[in-house]
């Protein structure tokens, strides 16, 4: 018999956990999968496949102007009326007939007043008639005054009687002033009643040219308070004048004298050229825009310009030739990832491009009453930057003070409003400038502009070896296209970068990642 000691139940191999295994690879594919749609839709930039575009700096012509436009005018245009009403017998010119000064254009039926200007005739020869018999008159009572007289002085009359003759006398003698002036009274009407005999002739005031006729034979001209004109007459067609309406906006610019040039719908292909005369000061409103006239002189070869014709015209405010420009667009090109810094700076500082202000909100405008102030916390500059920068720029600050001191106290808004100030600033800005970092130096930029005024510098970026590189430029005059360059490391040839080049990640896109990851090295929880 056999017997067999029992210890308890064998021990079982241990078993592999599959599923944990399991979890843990679709855990980590997860994770992979979440990784690559972050970079997918926030993180990667753009594709290099987007070339720069660039413009070769070249020389050139700056124009800066105010378009208007205006209506065509001869310069002396005369209406030709009638002061007299009258029925057309003869109408001797036409429309574009030229005409001399006194030439005969049209008479009127001139019966009437010829019948006038017999009755004063007449009435002439009666009034002469008159100072006849009043020169008789005349002589009578002076021989009666005589005869009183030498019996008054032989005392044989009395006193009563020689008054009497001489009462006579004078009578007499008044008497002819009269009839002579009733002379003077009817040639003074003859004259007048021949003068409107003569205006039944209509003749041309000036030499010039028929542009317009009102008139034809057998019609009747009624003149009343307002002269019936008649004929309007232009004096000179080889030289005309162009009434163009510039808005209020613009018109502070214009000056007499300033060259303008235009075109015309019927001569589009032909460049007109004039000069500013006149700037009438009488507003003109229409739908509650208030404009200007200006008077444009400009020669006209050929008469090809006809009064009436619209002209579109160019008042040239300032013009350059020969000068270095580049694209308005290459000054307003930033490169993605210098552009992506400055959105995550501004995203990082509550709005603002320049980065969060001292105590959480910047005074507005504040930086006009202390530039350092304003400039550090524009340029936040660190600790090293602090020990070199602030001193520089607390020196322009008082010297700009003590300026402004020797001025008069006069105070000036910031330094642009005043040209020595503004010099202070510049250079100590330019001073500083070295000990900046790239994305500093633009901002500087930015505040140079804001705080020395001038408007007149700016940044461009050069394509060099392949790679933008930023030039910081001092710009003139500007057409809307083209700016001139007046300073700068820029040269005619140069390749500026007017736009394309790859896209950098966006700040804010960054951010959005960071929230989707965890904020950190990988996503939440791993």
């Amino acid at each position: 018999m056999t017997s067999t000691l029992s210890t308890g139940p064998a021990p079982s191999k241990p078993r592999p956990r599959r599923r944990n295994r399991r979890g843990w690879i679709i855990g980590g594919v997860g994770v992979l999968l979440v990784a690559v749609a972050v970079w997918f839709f926030f993180l990667r930039g753009g594709s290099d496949a987007d070339p720069y575009r660039t413009e070769a700096v070249r020389t050139g012509e700056i124009v800066r102007s105010v378009s208007a436009s205006g209506t065509l005018e001869a310069l002396v245009t005369v209406e030709v009326g009638s002061q007299i009403s009258g029925q057309v017998t003869d109408v001797l010119v036409d429309y574009n007939d030229r005409v001399r000064r006194g030439q005969v254009l049209a008479r009127l039926d001139p019966q009437n007043q010829r019948s006038s200007v017999e009755q004063s005739q007449a009435a002439i020869v009666s009034a002469q008639a008159g100072i006849a018999q009043a020169e008789a008159q005349v002589a009578l009572a002076q021989a009666e005054y005589d005869r009183q007289k030498f019996l008054f002085d032989r005392q044989i009359i009395a006193q009563a009687a020689l008054d009497t003759a001489e009462a006579s006398l004078r009578t007499a003698r008044a008497n002819e002033q009269s009839a002579r002036a009733q002379v003077r009274q009817q040639q003074a009407q003859l004259r007048a009643n021949q003068a409107t005999l003569g205006r039944t002739t209509i003749t041309a005031p000036i030499d010039g040219i028929v542009i317009d006729r009102q008139i034809e034979p057998g019609q009747t001209v009624a003149s009343g308070l307002n002269v019936a004109v008649l004929f309007t007459l232009a004096q000179d067609l080889s030289r005309v004048q162009a009434l163009v309406t510039v808005d209020e906006a613009d018109i502070g610019s214009v000056r007499v004298g300033q060259p303008v040039r235009f075109t015309v719908d019927a001569f589009a292909d032909d460049n007109f050229t004039g000069q500013v005369t006149q700037i009438r000061v009488l507003p003109t409103t229409e739908s509650s825009v208030v404009a200007y006239t200006v008077v444009v002189e400009a020669d006209n070869p050929g008469e090809r310009l006809l009064p009436g014709m619209t002209a579109n015209a160019d008042i040239i405010l300032e013009e350059k030739r020969n000068v270095l420009r580049v694209p308005n667009a290459a000054l307003r090109f930033t490169p993605g990832d210098v552009l992506a810094e400055q959105q995550a700076r501004q995203a990082e500082g509550g709005g603002s491009p320049f980065g969060p202000a001292a105590g959480g909100n910047r005074q507005r405008g504040g930086g006009r009453g202390n530039i350092v102030t304003t400039l550090v916390e524009a340029l936040e500059l660190d600790a090293t930057q602090r020990t070199t920068v602030m001193p520089i720029l607390e020196k322009a600050q008082q010297d700009i003070r003590a300026q402004r001191g020797a001025g008069g106290g006069q105070r000036q808004r910031g330094a642009g409003g005043n040209p020595a100030s503004a010099a202070i600033l510049n250079a100590a800005l330019d001073e500083i400038k070295p000990l900046l970092r790239p994305d500093q130096q633009a901002i500087m930029e930015t505040q140079r502009l804001r705080l020395a005024g001038g408007g007149n510098r700016g940044v461009v970026w050069v394509l060099r070896d392949g790679k933008p590189v930023r030039v910081p430029v001092r710009t003139g005059a500007t057409d809307g296209s083209y700016t001139e360059i007046i300073d700068g490391e820029l040269k005619a040839g140069d390749q500026v970068i007017t736009g394309g080049g790859p896209r950098a990640p966006d700040a804010r896109a960054q951010q959005q990642a960071a929230r989707v990851t965890g904020g950190g090295g990988g996503p939440r929880g791993f």
